[in-house]
């Protein structure tokens, strides 16, 4: 079994919570040029027939989900259409374990119409195990076990509550702001990078956001419904526009060399960035 039942965590950098959970039923990298990709529907929506894919970039326990051209998705075809039928080329395709995900972003995603969602689900998602009399009569012993396990947690959560500090472990985060000047479409824009260290204050992951404000309405619904950012960005992520504003916002990743907090903060002062830091507990 390759997929997994997801909680939606954000559906975008902002933290806006989706309440549906999602049926994952691959994530998988094309060889050729090591794109990876996700196969996935809402749990809830089994009867619309609608299959959503995209690419995906794996943080810590969860992936994060960005819509692709319709040039990369004659791989996701190829790829479904041997996975149903059991014959995916280990030579051009490599499933990812998602055992250890827990929880899914959905930044964007494309879709397509399948009416072979069932197929997908019985291929791809573990099923409750049913019970059995052998299981039935075990269960006697399971729920001693069961008590004791309980016993200890309890004794755990009084030891937690009266050392409420035990496990806490203090991590910084950095949020920095520079104003630039983007030649191409002779606009400024501002960039704001949130970026965050774990408890070595070891990089752990960048987090961009570029805001175009256009002065000029025609200019800016001219740039938006002509889809103009295919002429003027190469950046793998999500063009978000907003009408009341007038501005187009590039949400992506950033991947750098640099892995340590005073080396990280000394290259975003020598680049003139405005930074904020604070510290919690997780």
């Amino acid at each position: 079994m390759n997929g997994k039942i997801l909680r939606i965590s954000a559906n975008d950098l902002y933290g806006n919570v989706d309440e549906r959970e999602v049926a994952v039923f691959a994530v998988f990298t094309h060889k050729k040029y090591m794109n990876k990709y996700v196969i996935f529907t809402f749990k809830d929506e089994y009867q619309k027939n609608k299959l959503y894919y995209g690419s995906v970039h794996l943080k810590e326990n969860s992936i994060v989900t960005f819509s692709i051209t319709d040039d990369n998705k004659k791989h996701v075809d190829k790829f479904i259409e041997s996975y149903l039928n059991n014959q995916v080329d280990p030579k051009e395709y490599e499933i990812i374990d998602i055992s250890k995900i827990d929880k899914v972003e959905l930044v964007s995603y494309s879709e397509m119409d399948f009416d072979k969602l069932v197929e997908l689900d019985n291929l791809s998602i573990p099923k409750p195990k049913v019970l059995t009399e052998e299981t039935t009569k075990k269960k006697p012993t399971i729920l001693y076990i069961l008590l004791v396990i309980m016993l200890i947690l309890l004794a755990g959560v009084i030891f937690l509550y009266l050392n409420p500090h035990f496990f806490d472990t203090k991590v910084k985060t950095m949020t920095c702001t520079l104003d630039e000047y983007n030649k191409k479409i002779k606009m400024p824009y501002t960039i704001t990078k949130t970026i965050r260290f774990d408890k070595e204050n070891k990089l752990k992951d960048i987090a961009v956001v570029e805001i175009y404000s256009f002065t000029d309405e025609e200019e800016y619904y001219d740039f938006k419904d002509n889809e103009r950012q295919n002429e003027y960005f190469d950046i793998t992520g999500a063009y978000k526009y907003d009408d009341d504003n007038l501005e187009l916002r590039i949400i992506y990743d950033e991947e750098t060399i640099i892995s340590e907090y005073e080396e990280m903060k000394g290259y975003l002062k020598k680049e003139k960035y405005i930074c904020t830091e604070e510290s919690h507990y997780e």
